[in-house]
């Protein structure tokens, strides 16, 4: 399979909105043009998407999550998105769901990519990642879109989880 590699090549400056001000949900973080983060979108913003210009939803919630949308494969699909699920589970995140993930993004091509999960935890943590490991984004230019929306030392999990993917990588830092 052909590997797109430049799908992240700059990381703006993210700019966060509520759904209440007209942003795609909660928690929606514009990273560029290309890719987006957010909290769970509601069934009308999901059936909105593609005239928003979107070509990927990634979800990385789990299907039972508390705020789930349970036709949200279907919405997204029936409007002509693709549309992948990988239900990183709270408080396991593995390098295994990142790998998936890499691949999935390393795959969208130019399409213009929605990462979410329920509050946009996992999505930026993931994205962050991405970027860092991925997208030559240094570390703390990247993790922009992290703190933009919570601050992972709350969940050792998740200090333990981007440590590991970092170190797996070769990537120094001294963010957690």
């Amino acid at each position: 399979m052909k590997r797109f590699t430049a799908l992240i090549a700059l990381c703006a400056l993210p700019v966060v909105g509520s759904a209440q001000d007209g942003a795609l949900a909660e928690n929606h973080v514009i990273v560029h043009e290309k890719l987006h983060t957010s909290g769970q979108p509601d069934e009308t913003q999901l059936s909105s998407l593609s005239d928003r210009g979107f070509g990927l939803v990634i979800n990385l919630a789990p299907p039972s999550a508390r705020n789930a949308v349970h036709t949200e494969g279907q919405l997204v699909t029936e409007d002509g998105i693709a549309y992948v699920n990988i239900p990183v589970v709270w408080q396991t995140p593995s390098y295994d769901d990142f790998a998936l993930f890499s691949a999935v993004m390393n795959e969208a091509g130019d399409r213009q990519v929605l990462v979410h999960c329920m509050v946009n935890a996992r999505a930026s943590m993931f994205t962050f990642l991405y970027q860092a490991v991925h997208g030559g984004v240094p570390v703390e230019e990247a993790y922009e879109v992290v703190k933009q929306v919570w601050a992972p030392e709350e969940a050792p999990q998740w200090v333990d989880f981007g440590n590991r993917v970092l170190e797996r990588h070769g990537i120094a830092h001294d963010l957690f």
